[in-house]
């Protein structure tokens, strides 16, 4: 039974002037160090940071709770199986929240063009 969908959209030029302006600090407050070794592997590797930024946001919205409620960047990690399929690891007060709600799939679609990177997230009890 679907719990939660969210779902956002983030615009790519935004974070690359992020990532140019902060750099490192930028990276490590918003991703886990698999995500960062993931992202920078990429030519492109503004468009991945993007969406990942794009999948937290959808999955924090599927939730019901936004980025609030003692929720951290670093406790949604997005990653990739060797198939290429982004999943979600939960850890911190988040993966607890989840728990207290019974959540037992989380499904996840991500896609980018040159300006946008958006994420669909569904959460199912």
């Amino acid at each position: 039974m679907v719990s939660g969908i969210g779902i956002d959209l983030v615009y790519i030029p935004r974070v690359k002037n992020m990532l140019e302006r902060w750099g490192e600090q930028f990276k490590r407050r918003l991703f886990t160090p698999v995500e960062i070794n993931y992202c920078e592997k990429k030519i492109l590797s503004h468009y991945e940071f993007a969406a990942r930024i794009a999948a937290k946001e959808a999955f924090t919205k599927a939730l019901g709770l936004g980025m609030r409620g003692g929720i951290r960047w670093l406790d949604i990690e997005v990653v990739n199986k060797k198939t290429g399929e982004p999943i979600i690891n939960l850890y911190g007060k988040v993966k607890e929240i989840c728990k207290e709600k019974n959540i037992n799939k989380i499904m996840m679609s991500l896609s980018h063009d040159q300006y946008y990177a958006i994420a669909v997230v569904i959460l199912e009890i």
